[in-house]
């Protein structure tokens, strides 16, 4: 190879290397504890303790993090994990709990006395010290499992003759009769031990109201479990539910098992357990409430302003739909137009009495429907100017088929057992009620209540698709 070929393959290698490390730095961030997002942001790592939800919204701000249920599961490093590490359980026959699980650290068993483990990562064994006990186990290890096998045998064969009802004595006539009602399988009471609970405090105090909920328990049962997830959240910001309890029930994997985990919390809490009927009561107002606001709410629609939008959403000429589109032309700059978040307001705003408009939301899987002050901040990509994360907004939102209400960075999850097309909002700014409900069945959502002091717009948040605003019925568009 000549020496100006060599010079050459030098340079070559020279550049790829220094475009490789330039690379690698480029996905790393500056600050120990944070980590490369998707979306291109420095996010810091949830800390122990906590499992990651999401990535953060702008640099070096906290990823959505979600705790670790006490007893149940930890994470014991900084991390970006979806889920907890599940908590050990010690062997009972061997071993001890010799410290309990954290939501930073698993349970720690210890060997019983006469127990040894073999390696650190095995759990423990009986200790063999002498060649003798070798030999005298061995033996009786061999006999158990024949034993073993003989009554797993024995079990089989009886109930292969009792299917078949080749029973080793002659039955009377008596007997045969009774046969099939006792094999009949009986139903299971699933308030057996909830009655049983009521029974004891009907024996104590306010034997009125516990006599009552003993007679009704299916019915509330039934109305625990279609809004089971409004109520956990409501009692545990009104009456300071446990943290592991109100985790036990939401962790449940259907709405029925997580009605019971609530049942049983509060029948055990005894003087609370009114609050559980408030709380219901309160759940069914929200049919009349929603059913009061259609039948008397002005149902002129708003309509979108096309200054507030981001470039990248594009407004229909009517003012009615906003669509996502990654080339966009160029916009002119505006004070009021969202530099950051995709975001649009609408033209007209509410400071009185009752109003509801529909919004064809189709099957758009990424969106944010709701109301924000016109102060709310539109420069930047900080938290105060994304709907639903500050104090000057509302949403319902809509990701990863999941449905939440946000407002000032908390947020509630919602049970929507269907995709709703379209979603109706309504709002009674007076009584600083705001509405969402399913416009397509009727079926309440979410309900914020809140105390508004400022005009509201009704405010999107849409990528990758299009939203529309629809008329309620045949009613006009706001002017």
């Amino acid at each position: 190879m000549q020496p100006n070929q060599v010079t050459v393959m030098g340079l070559i290698s020279g550049i790829i290397f220094f475009t490789f490390i330039s690379m690698v730095e480029n996905n790393e961030c500056e600050e120990k504890g944070q980590y490369r997002a998707v979306n291109g942001f420095c996010c810091h790592l949830c800390r122990a303790g906590f499992s990651w939800f999401h990535d953060c919204y702008s640099d070096d701000s906290d990823s959505l993090c979600l705790p670790c249920m006490p007893g149940k599961n930890y994470m014991d490093v900084a991390n970006r994990g979806p889920e907890c590490k599940k908590c050990s359980t010690c062997n009972v026959l061997y071993e001890y709990v010799q410290q309990d699980c954290t939501v930073t650290s698993d349970t720690v068993c210890q060997c019983k006395d006469g127990y040894s483990r073999p390696h650190p990562s095995q759990p423990c064994g009986v200790t063999l010290n002498t060649a003798a006990d070798k030999n005298i186990t061995i033996p009786f290890v061999i006999a158990a499992g024949i034993v073993t096998i003989l009554l797993v045998a024995l079990v089989a064969l009886l109930i292969y003759r009792k299917k078949k009802c080749l029973y080793p004595i002659e039955l009377t006539g008596q007997m045969r009769e009774m046969l099939p009602l006792i094999n009949k399988e009986r139903p299971k009471d699933i308030f057996e031990n909830q009655r049983k609970l009521i029974e004891k405090r009907m024996k104590s105090s306010d034997a009125e109201f516990w006599k009552l909920l003993h007679g009704f328990l299916p019915d509330v049962y039934k109305l625990v479990s279609e809004n089971s997830y409004f109520i956990l959240y409501e009692m545990r910001k009104k009456y300071n539910m446990n943290i592991s309890d109100y985790w036990e029930a939401y962790e449940a994997t259907d709405s029925s098992e997580r009605a019971v985990c609530i049942l049983n919390h509060f029948i055990n809490e005894g003087e609370i357990c009114q609050g559980l009927l408030d709380v219901i009561h309160a759940g069914q107002d929200k049919k009349t409430q929603l059913q009061t606001l259609l039948d008397f709410a002005e149902k002129c629609s708003p309509v979108l302003d096309p200054d507030t939008a981001h470039k990248e959403l594009l407004i229909s000429a009517d003012h009615k739909t906003a669509t996502w589109i990654k080339d966009a032309p160029d916009k002119p700059e505006h004070p009021d137009r969202f530099d950051y978040w995709m975001h649009v307001l609408s033209s007209n705003s509410f400071s009185e009495g009752c109003h509801c408009w529909v919004v064809n939301v189709r099957e758009v899987t990424n969106f944010r429907i709701g109301v924000a002050y016109g102060k709310i901040a539109r420069k930047g990509e900080s938290n105060a100017c994304l709907i639903g994360y500050n104090s000057m907004s509302w949403c319902l939102r809509k990701y990863n088929n999941k449905f939440r209400a946000w407002h000032d960075k908390e947020s509630i999850e919602l049970e929507v057992n269907e995709n709703p097309r379209r979603i109706g909002l309504g709002l009674d700014y007076d009584a600083g009620l705001l509405l969402f409900y399913n416009a397509d069945s009727n079926k309440h959502l979410h309900t914020f209540y809140a105390h508004f002091a400022q005009p509201l717009h009704a405010a999107f948040y849409v990528w990758g698709a299009a939203l529309t605003i629809e008329p309620v019925n045949d009613y006009n568009y706001c002017e």
